[in-house]
């Protein structure tokens, strides 16, 4: 049986309170994203579980706000940069593979297959 030093109780104490921040500070984005009739307040979800890695985890459905809504949580993460957000498509159609970004401070990781989209969003960007 291991037993955690106090290094390790700090390291995890301070991991809660960074994602709750971030928790907090992605919610705050998201809502004001569902206020302005970008998206509905209940088209999103913002995982509440912690599983202890750096990573924040968001599932939306597919619409055009992405772009923005990924801005704005990639300015939320520029005091932490160890940290990243996932978002993933939500609601996917029968038969399309799972699919979404990665966004960390400096970067989007652009992991979406538009080749299933409508014609609209294929062209859906985030330079």
């Amino acid at each position: 049986m291991t037993l955690m030093s106090d290094n390790d109780l700090e390291g995890i104490r301070a991991h809660e309170i960074i994602w709750k921040k971030l928790f907090d500070e992605a919610e705050a984005v998201l809502k004001d994203f569902a206020h302005e009739g970008i998206i509905g307040e209940k088209d999103y979800w913002l995982v509440d579980e912690d599983w202890g890695w750096d990573v924040l985890q968001i599932e939306l459905p597919l619409s055009l706000a992405w772009p923005p809504i990924a801005k704005k949580l990639q300015l939320i993460l520029e005091r932490h940069p160890d940290w990243r957000i996932t978002i993933r498509l939500a609601g996917r159609p029968q038969g399309w593979p799972g699919m979404g970004i990665v966004i960390s401070r400096d970067k989007i990781i652009d992991d979406l297959k538009r080749e299933y989209f409508p014609e609209l969003l294929r062209s859906l960007t985030f330079d």
